[in-house]
């Protein structure tokens, strides 16, 4: 029965450490939906002394006066049995629903009501850990999660879809590149806390009209994302302040009271956002608490310590895609989605590589949640 609702879709990649949302309005156009004014949110959670759970900007800058209260990456959290925030252990799943509901009374705010949805997870998740974000959904107000197969409609109910599925389909279907009946795509997902990376055939449109894709071959690195390249930019600034400033440098890495985890809290935002500020910069300063001036950051700096973790990241994918059945020049694509996947070297490393020019976007943190959407069908026009 016509609604509504008719035509409002929701996309949502809950990464680990950023949530994108995207909104479909009738007429097809998509943009991204704005959680607290900004399009990728933070998807850390923070327990105030109530015990009411803050996500995002706010959890952020909260977690600087007391960041045992604050986990940045419940993701990484899932096959835990619970998480101790301040003085209280919470479920993983109450975690995810806290940065769900903030999505849900975002998407509320800005269209009336929830849309029908699709929420994204990594495709080598098994079911218990599906099962955490289905209880998350329920728990933040969604409706019951389900999952899309090629075996028949899926139930009514938030959708649940592979994150390299949605990355395919938008390589195919909102890029336009082909990728033909029976070829293969990659998709290399680099994010804040882990590499994925996925091999996808197009095994042609099924009997829904969605487009086919079927996973023929996952990795990754569980350990590999843009965290892990600020520790590595960390240690790169410590090598140099600890030369002139040992007992500063020995504050911020063995903190002994609250101002000092704040300081050291402060310093990893700082090298963060420098990190990403060279993505398009050369030179990005980074206050040092404790220290009267700046310290500058280059980007050879970055391409420095990142080199080794990256050739890591380049291994896997060819590891992957030989797991597949292939050899790189076989492939019809290889799409870089994730926030780290800006930095320039990430596709030079992997173009020089394996020889095949990755497509990579000025948005790269859009991709999967948009994809998503396609698993929502555009209503078409009423007949004159």
């Amino acid at each position: 029965m016509a609604g509504q609702h008719d035509g409002f879709a929701l996309g949502v990649d809950l990464g680990t450490s950023n949530t994108v949302a995207v909104l479909r309005w009738p007429d097809g156009r998509t943009r991204p939906l704005l959680v607290d004014g900004q399009p990728v949110v933070p998807s850390g959670v923070y327990a105030d002394a109530d015990g009411r759970l803050h996500v995002g900007r706010d959890a952020r800058r909260l977690a600087q006066a007391d960041p045992g209260r604050y986990e940045p990456n419940p993701k990484r959290r899932i096959d835990a049995p619970a998480v101790t925030l301040g003085d209280r252990e919470y479920a993983p799943a109450d975690l995810l629903a806290a940065i769900l509901h903030a999505v849900g009374q975002a998407a509320v705010a800005a269209v009336g009501f929830l849309p029908p949805a699709v929420l994204t997870c990594p495709a080598s998740w098994d079911d218990a850990r599906r099962q955490v974000l289905a209880d998350a959904l329920l728990r933040a107000g969604w409706p019951q999660a389900a999952e899309h197969t090629l075996s028949g409609p899926t139930p009514p109910g938030t959708r649940l879809l592979r994150e390299p599925v949605a990355a395919a389909r938008y390589y195919a279907q909102v890029l336009r590149r082909p990728v033909p009946v029976g070829g293969s795509i990659a998709v290399f997902d680099l994010g804040g806390g882990t590499l994925d990376v996925a091999v996808l055939r197009n095994e042609g449109a099924d009997p829904w009209g969605d487009s086919g894709f079927t996973v023929t071959a996952t990795g990754g690195v569980p350990d590999l994302g843009g965290l892990d390249l600020d520790a590595a930019l960390v240690t790169r600034l410590g090598e140099r302040v600890s030369a002139t400033d040992p007992q500063v440098w020995q504050r911020l890495t063995r903190p002994a009271d609250a101002p000092q985890w704040r300081d050291r809290h402060q310093l990893w935002e700082g090298v963060r956002e420098a990190r990403e500020m060279l993505s398009r910069a050369t030179v990005a300063p980074v206050v040092v608490p404790g220290l009267p001036t700046v310290v500058e950051l280059t980007r050879e700096d970055v391409e420095g310590v990142a080199a080794p973790l990256l050739a890591r990241a380049v291994a896997e994918t060819r590891r992957v895609i030989a797991a597949a059945g292939l050899t790189p020049d076989r492939l019809a694509g290889l799409f870089l989605v994730g926030g780290p996947t800006r930095m320039p070297l990430v596709a030079r490393m992997l173009h020089a590589e394996l020889g095949v020019a990755p497509t990579v976007l000025e948005q790269p943190e859009l991709p999967v949640a948009e994809g998503a959407l396609t698993d929502l069908p555009t209503p078409r026009p009423a007949p004159a």
